[in-house]
């Protein structure tokens, strides 16, 4: 029996803090408009300032939350006003406190299906130590992550990628990466990279894992009533793979699981998805790796 998909984009959240990167989101969201009939939002965190800061302050604390408030306004107009200028509807939303843990409770409590955010070019000690808002969301959040490069592109999704890492077979990227090419009418190709290194596996025995592979991918595909335009298997670094393939084949999309990573690790080894966000030069739809949207 045919499985029917009960995933769909209804809410979407555009996570910005105004910024170049930011807005390259809004053609994005413009597709996806125009695509799917999904009701937009739009979300700017302030920073919250500490007790010792109003302390600190040359003025008083009432001028200093006055100034706060007006900032919010106008922050809420600035929102507003893409509304007219890009043929947008959101709702726009401003609030005080960390950035990415007001995106991910936001998210949470207004059940929205996706999240779009720029992603923003920090030093690499930055990137280690502390991470950007956007390295947080893809580590924390529950909901998807839509982040977009800061290249000018003609903006089109009509072939996606979805590099699938065969953990637990779970293969929920995959799944989610029919949902979203069935509600974008997109071709879909899926891609696995076995990294053996300098281990000396039989060409044989390669084959035969492909065909293990590309038979359960097209099972999946079969039980949700969808065609895999074609598979890609090939053995190396995966980063550097996925975005060669992605290059060579013109993608407009690449769908990947997060490597949601514990302690001291999630700083210094980095994931593979993380790899390819920083190299990738089209938008990568990021799924939490227990996201299920079956």
């Amino acid at each position: 029996m045919k499985k029917k998909s009960g995933f769909k984009i209804n809410k979407l959240l555009w996570a910005t803090d105004f910024s170049n990167e930011s807005k390259f989101c809004l053609p994005y969201i413009q597709f996806f408009s125009k695509t799917i009939n999904v009701k937009n939002y739009a979300l700017y965190v302030l920073p919250k300032f500490s007790d010792w800061v109003y302390e600190a302050a040359f003025f008083s604390n009432e001028d200093l939350h006055k100034e706060v408030e007006k900032t919010k306004i106008k922050s809420k107009a600035k929102i507003l006003g893409y509304n007219s200028t890009h043929q947008l509807n959101f709702k726009a939303q401003v609030m005080e406190g960390i950035a990415s843990e007001e995106i991910i409770n936001f998210a949470d409590s207004n059940k929205m299906d996706i999240i779009f955010a720029g992603r923003r070019g920090i030093s690499e000690l930055e990137e280690i130590l502390v991470g950007s808002t956007t390295s947080r969301l893809i580590r924390n959040s529950n909901v998807p992550v839509f982040v977009v490069p800061r290249n000018k592109r003609k903006v089109s999704i009509s072939k996606i990628l979805a590099p699938v890492d065969l953990k637990d077979f779970n293969l929920a990227e995959l799944k989610y990466a029919i949902n979203l090419a069935k509600q974008l009418k997109a071709r879909l190709y899926v891609a696995h990279v076995s990294e053996f290194f300098n281990y000396k596996v039989p060409v044989f025995e390669k084959d035969k894992l492909a065909g293990m592979i590309s038979e359960k991918i097209s099972n999946v595909a079969s039980e949700l009533n969808f065609k895999i335009d074609k598979f890609f298997y090939d053995i190396g670094e995966a980063a550097l793979k996925i975005i060669e393939i992605s290059k060579r084949e013109k993608m407009d999309l690449l769908v990947m699981t997060s490597d949601q990573r514990k302690g001291i690790e999630k700083f210094f080894l980095g994931s593979v998805t993380e790899k390819v966000l920083m190299a990738s030069e089209i938008p990568l739809l990021i799924i939490p790796s227990s996201y299920s949207s079956i």
